[in-house]
């Protein structure tokens, strides 16, 4: 049997690297250190370090670029199976060593060093270069502001970028992976498509087919949505499918933007309510049974242009946003509020018949008025006129549901004095008082008591605003008649009377052509009828002739009994009471006969 010595004279002869250490352990029988206990030449030209130099001394004393890699071979010794080997490279030899470590003894270790071969060398370069390009790949997933992610078959996921993991709300990518990624994607929840988007996904990918979705959800892992698109593109490799590589594009952003376009397209930018465009939309939208009855109500700001001139254009404008407030304060949530030009607003609702609309617009005016109250001196009052019509059915076309209620609108401003068009009004009375014994007095009587009759008939706010203007100009006609026939102090020819006769004409003529009063056209040319068909111009009995001239025929009638005349004196309240009713039926209709009494009533004991 060979002696030791002959085994140390070989490993000090051997042209392969060889060291010894005694281990040092913590407390818990952990290796932590090593001391030199033996070397051979060819491990000082490793190092670099001559024996006498390093024998004794601890591996954690010796200079760092030895003892670091030396630590962690010892630290491993422990656990080192025999003849366990590795390959290490020396940076100062540019050279690969097969590294084998032998546990001597428990207190001891053995270190061999074999120079490795060409092959091991070209491994580790390729294994450098793969680490370099897979650092590369992973700073260029990493940079984009894409959330990328590799899913196999399965739709598990294989790997996921920085944004990827941002995305979700993980922090560790181990948190993510082998997990199923579809659990974290959704359609809109008001979408009707039945396929799910792990169908959709999985569809393209069997097909070889790449897939770009329209927006979908994020499932945080917190739980929140968050809008993305994707895009997935199929992984082969020798034409075998492996699964696919996700791509997501973040819409928050986009989102946001295209929403704030969205809302500038179809909203006033001053008082934020919608715009034209969007009355137009929504006017087609709610052009349904569903929505019946369906109620308009159309607005017109009198006077806005001289409250620019008087008091600014920022006055006007804060003007236009209080009415825009009063309007949202007053109506139903599930209306429409449009500003419909520059002065006009609309207001569609749905499911409103007309009393409710009535009501709405009491309520708007009620608000105006508590605003003008508030206000000071310095201040531009709220004048807003108000139309409105309900559609029942689907037969009436909802444009000319629109149009009636801008007329209605339109005889509002006739009747407001801050109006332009109750100038043009304003001018024609004028003119008829001059021309007749038609005094203001009178026209104010006849007002009143036409209001009152209506009110009793429950008439419309429209037909009530049609009633008054009626009063003021059913005689407009007599503008076109003789003034020797107009101021006759005695009774008139025959043909003085068929002169006087076509004043009712010439006034249909005069108001049909005027924006706003087209309505009060046929009652101002028939308010000479009578319900036995003996009247003028064309003979019409009872429910032939419009309701709004029988209310005026009996209120005329009663007014003209009540004043002198140059050809008799003015009967009392009382006589003329029973005239009309002796005339009732013939003359009169007697249902607005009924409904003037009442109200005549209340009238004397005021």
């Amino acid at each position: 049997m060979m002696k030791p010595s002959f085994y140390a004279e070989i490993i000090q002869a051997s042209p392969n690297p060889f060291v010894c250490f005694e281990l040092i352990r913590d407390s818990n029988n952990k290796v932590i250190d090593g001391i030199y206990k033996d070397l051979n030449p060819a491990y000082e030209c490793l190092v670099g370090m001559n024996k006498d130099t390093l024998l004794g001394k601890k591996v954690s004393e010796i200079s760092e670029s030895i003892n670091l890699k030396t630590l962690q071979l010892l630290k491993a010794s422990e656990k080192a199976k025999k003849n366990d080997k590795a390959d290490y490279y020396f940076e100062s030899k540019k050279q690969f060593y097969r590294i084998q470590i032998f546990s001597l003894e428990k207190e001891y270790t053995a270190i061999s060093y074999t120079e490795s071969t060409t092959e091991v060398l070209q491994k580790h370069v390729a294994q450098e270069d793969l680490k370099q390009t897979e650092n590369q790949l992973s700073l260029i997933l990493n940079s984009t502001e894409e959330a990328i992610c590799g899913i196999d078959l399965n739709g598990r996921c294989t790997f996921l970028n920085l944004n990827c993991m941002k995305l979700l709300g993980i922090k560790e990518e181990s948190e993510m992976v082998g997990q199923p990624i579809f659990n974290h994607l959704i359609k809109d929840s008001l979408s009707t498509e039945e396929t799910t988007v792990k169908q959709d996904i999985l569809n393209k990918l069997i097909g070889k087919q790449p897939c770009q979705s329209n927006e979908i959800y994020f499932i945080r892992m917190d739980g929140t949505l968050y809008p993305v698109e994707y895009f997935v593109k199929p992984k082969t490799s020798n034409g075998t499918l492996l699964g696919g590589i996700l791509t997501f594009a973040d819409m928050t952003k986009r989102k946001a933007e295209q929403a704030e376009i969205n809302h500038l397209m179809f909203h006033d930018p001053l008082t934020d309510s919608f715009n034209h465009i969007k009355f137009e939309k929504l006017k087609v939208a709610c052009d349904n049974e569903k929505s019946l009855p369906l109620s308009i109500i159309m607005g017109d700001v009198n006077g806005l242009r001289r409250i620019n001139q008087h008091y600014g254009h920022y006055e006007g404008d804060q003007l236009l946003k209080a009415i825009t407030t009063i309007l949202r304060e007053s109506i139903p949530k599930t209306g429409y509020i449009a500003r419909y030009g520059e002065d006009e607003f609309s207001i569609l609702l749905p499911n409103t018949d007309s009393s409710q609309v009535s009501w709405y617009i009491e309520k708007i005016q009620d608000a105006i008025r508590e605003y003008n109250d508030q206000i000071s001196k310095d201040q531009a009052a709220i004048n807003l006129a108000l139309g409105s019509e309900t559609k029942c059915t689907m037969d009436y076309d909802i444009q000319k549901m629109i149009n009636k209620a801008q007329d209605y609108m339109d005889k509002q401003k006739m009747l407001n004095r801050d109006s332009m068009r109750n100038i043009l009004l304003t001018s024609i009375k004028t003119t008829l008082l001059a021309r007749s014994k038609f005094t203001e007095e009178h026209a104010e009587r006849l007002v009143n008591l036409s209001k009152s009759v209506g009110k009793k008939m429950k008439l419309s706010p429209c037909q009530m605003d049609e009633l008054a203007l009626l009063a003021e100009l059913h005689d407009v006609g007599k503008i076109g008649i003789d003034d020797a026939i107009l101021n006759k102090p005695g009774k008139l020819t025959d043909a003085e009377m068929d002169e006087m006769k076509k004043h009712s004409f010439i006034g249909y003529q005069i108001i049909k052509s005027i924006q706003g009063l087209a309505d009060i056209a046929l009652p101002i040319l028939h308010h000479h009828e009578r319900s036995d068909g003996k009247g003028y111009p064309d003979g019409l009995t009872r429910y032939d002739i419009p309701l709004l001239s029988r209310i005026i025929s009996v209120v005329d009638s009663y007014d003209a009994m009540t004043q002198d005349r140059p050809y008799r004196k003015a009967m009392t309240q009382e006589e003329a009471i029973v005239e009309i009713k002796k005339n009732s039926g013939t003359q009169f209709d007697p249902e607005v006969v009924g409904f003037f009494l009442e109200s005549i009533a209340e009238f004397l004991k005021e």
